[in-house]
């Protein structure tokens, strides 16, 4: 299901943890996961998302690379549900 998405060029929208739209970083999904625990609801049931793991991330700025929680650079795990693959023959998602 989600394998289709390994080698495609995607963009990836950031939101910071309110909710809010940070801005988006573009890169190529090398790995995906299904049904990762990522949290628990207050009842205590798991919170599981489908996740990419995006590679050769541009960012930006080019002065600032990308950074992960980890430290790495140009790369990391996204949920899913925040990417769109990148397709010249459609118009953005997002676009204003």
């Amino acid at each position: 299901m989600t394998y289709d998405l390994i080698g495609k060029r995607v963009r990836v929208h950031l939101y910071s943890r309110d909710g809010l739209v940070l801005g988006s970083i573009e890169g190529r999904v090398a790995d995906v996961a299904e049904a990762v625990e990522v949290g628990k609801h207050p009842d205590g049931t798991a919170v599981r998302k489908d996740l990419a793991y995006v590679v050769d991330i541009a960012s930006p700025d080019p002065e600032t690379p990308y950074r992960n929680s980890a430290g790495e650079e140009n790369e990391g795990w996204f949920a899913i549900q925040d990417l769109e693959v990148i397709d010249e023959n459609r118009p953005r998602l997002f676009a204003n």
